[in-house]
């Protein structure tokens, strides 16, 4: 178990990365503003420490919302286009246990390196840990989480 005691995984995942967007609570918020009018569910919400005034960000949604999303960018993309890609996959690793375990991202972590699967983006909680990898990938991530995690 090693604090997890669940691992589920959910296909066609698409990515929406926003590269050198302004470094301000209010910009992150107008960005994503943008997709909730436009009826848009997003997931893992992920953003890189700032470099000056410049962030990276990045969200995911069901690739099924693609049209909408592609609608919507034209308002959101203010200064440096965006990054829009599909075909993943995401990985959940939940436990209630995690909240006192020390170790539980780096297993993980290292077992999907020892399979050759590269991590695209990673969010986690108290509870949780989300992973999104190439969708190619599942099979043989679900099946190194689950022997390392012993779920």
């Amino acid at each position: 178990m090693y604090g997890v005691s669940k691992i589920s995984s959910e296909q066609n995942i698409l990515l929406t990365t926003f590269p050198g967007a302004q470094y301000s609570a209010q910009s992150l918020a107008d960005h994503l503003d943008v997709f909730a009018k436009a009826g848009i569910v997003v997931d893992m919400i992920c953003q890189s420490a700032p470099r000056g005034t410049a962030v990276d960000f990045s969200f995911t949604t069901s690739y099924d919302n693609f049209a909408a999303v592609m609608k919507a960018l034209p308002a959101a993309a203010k200064q440096h286009p965006p990054l829009v890609s599909g075909g993943y996959s995401k990985i959940n690793l939940f436990g209630e246990e995690m909240v006192t375990s020390c170790g539980v991202a780096a297993r993980a972590l290292s077992a999907l390196a020892g399979a050759g699967i590269e991590i695209v983006l990673i969010t986690t909680s108290d509870l949780d840990i989300s992973l999104l990898i190439r969708q190619q990938d599942e099979d043989a991530a679900l099946e190194a989480l689950h022997k390392v995690f012993e779920v």
